[in-house]
């Protein structure tokens, strides 16, 4: 046991702030307390994200933060885990001067240990190594502490799809299941410790099962979990559309848990975008897809990545890319210029797209998507919902949660509603971002 206080700063996607959850729990069973800043902890760790040049660059910024908060306390471990710390390795210690450890994203569990060898020792330690057996992951986030209405649960780790542009096969591994006795037993804990909902999350959720000997389905992981008296809801993320069958459509409309909203990345609405990406499928299959997922579970939402002036993306390409977001109406996209990733086949192929086209391509997507979103958001209106209420804001009262099918609602202050509950609500009106509503009568 050592005390102190930690900080952690967290950029990327939902794993990671899972990951983070992990580390936090982790650190607080050595006796730690969370700081409010990374000058008043005693270690200090940055969770990265190389998915996108702009998180990387976000993480060199505040590693470059970080050098005067430890000048003035030598004492203090310094930490980048996650995919930068993934990707990079011994390169980051010799980089960055005042960093002690670099923990790679199969190296979580040992962060207590490494912290203390450097507290003992002064040495400087990088653990990257890809592990072979889900056990060592440490998938499972200790259960203690505050009850969590929403939590995440990681089912899975890795991708091996291989993506053109994608560095997470590289920074994460090939597909590792967890086994299904694991996951559940993960979740009954969350539900007896008052939690409401989960969100499995994994690189590709669809290929859950796959890899393990006489492996579960993911549909088959659904129905296991939609049996656990008192969870109310069930999310997932992500899904690859290659994976995604009629079993997992049929999952989501048989049972009462599982949310109905999907993300499921296109990516791009040009087929030859689609081939360059090595994204498995075209057009047409997506579209057929979306079609059986809406013919299954009505009124669903369906939300995507969308990836502009990928190289080569001609002007035709792009207004095929614009078609489908007319066509396929998603619920809300999140969409991104091209950004060329260390060791990705894509960094190295030719007809890399000029920035400027970018922007204005990017800008163009958002235009369109913006109009839709709002539209669904003002169809709403005078619709009732139920919404789990996540949070009440101290300064307003108000009450903020989300629909079944991923909506952001806020309340006017209420008296008697308390985060966890579910609550039937009016939607009085549609935001470009989120619903207001009230408590119906």
């Amino acid at each position: 046991m050592f005390g102190g206080r930690y900080y952690i700063e967290t950029y990327g996607c939902q794993m990671n702030e899972h990951d983070s959850q992990k580390m936090s729990a982790l650190l607080e069973e050595l006796g730690m307390t969370e700081a409010a800043s990374a000058d008043q902890a005693d270690v200090v760790v940055i969770n990265t994200c190389s998915v996108r040049e702009k998180p990387e660059h976000k993480v060199y910024s505040a590693l470059g933060t970080l050098k005067a908060a430890k000048t003035r306390n030598p004492a203090m471990v310094t930490v980048v885990a996650g995919c930068v710390a993934q990707q990079e390795r011994d390169k980051l210690l010799k980089r960055v001067s005042h960093l002690d450890i670099v923990l790679g994203t199969h190296a979580i569990g040992e962060l207590p240990a490494l912290v203390g060898r450097v507290r003992e020792t002064g040495e400087r330690i990088s653990c990257t190594d890809f592990r072979g057996e889900v056990s060592s992951l440490h998938m499972h986030a200790p259960i203690g502490g505050e009850a969590r209405i929403c939590s995440y649960v990681t089912i899975m780790q890795g991708c091996s799809n291989f993506c053109s542009y994608c560095v997470v096969p590289f920074t994460r591994g090939p597909e590792m299941s967890r086994p299904e006795r694991d996951v559940i037993d993960e979740v009954r804990g969350i539900v007896a410790q008052g939690g409401k909902e989960v969100t499995l999350l994994g690189q590709n959720v669809n290929a859950y099962g796959k890899d393990l000997e006489q492996g579960p389905s993911f549909s088959h992981l659904l129905r296991q979990l939609d049996r656990i008296e008192g969870l109310r809801r069930v999310r997932f993320t992500t899904s690859h559309p290659k994976d995604f069958d009629e079993g997992l459509a049929s999952a989501m409309a048989d049972m009462a848990s599982v949310c109905e909203h999907i993300h499921l990345p296109l990516q791009s609405g040009a087929d030859n975008v689609l081939r360059a990406m090595k994204r498995s499928y075209d057009y047409a299959a997506y579209r057929e897809k979306v079609r059986l997922l809406r013919q299954k579970v009505p009124g669903v939402a369906i939300t995507a990545d969308m990836i502009v002036g990928f190289p080569g993306e001609s002007e035709a390409d792009f207004q095929q890319t614009l078609a489908a977001l007319e066509e396929i109406r998603f619920d809300q996209i999140f969409s991104f210029k091209f950004s060329p990733r260390p060791g990705t086949d894509a960094s190295r192929l030719p007809d890399q797209v000029p920035e400027d086209v970018k922007i204005a391509r990017l800008a163009r997507v958002h235009q369109i998507q913006e109009a839709i979103t709002s539209g669904y958001h003002l169809a709403a209106e005078g619709t009732t919902a139920e919404v789990l209420v996540e949070e009440i804001k101290q300064q307003t009262g108000q009450a903020r949660g989300r629909t079944r099918t991923n909506k952001v609602v806020n309340l006017g202050a209420s008296e008697g509603i308390l985060p966890g509950d579910l609550v039937r609500v009016e939607i009085v009106r549609g935001l470009k971002h989120s619903l207001l509503g009230k408590k119906a009568d």
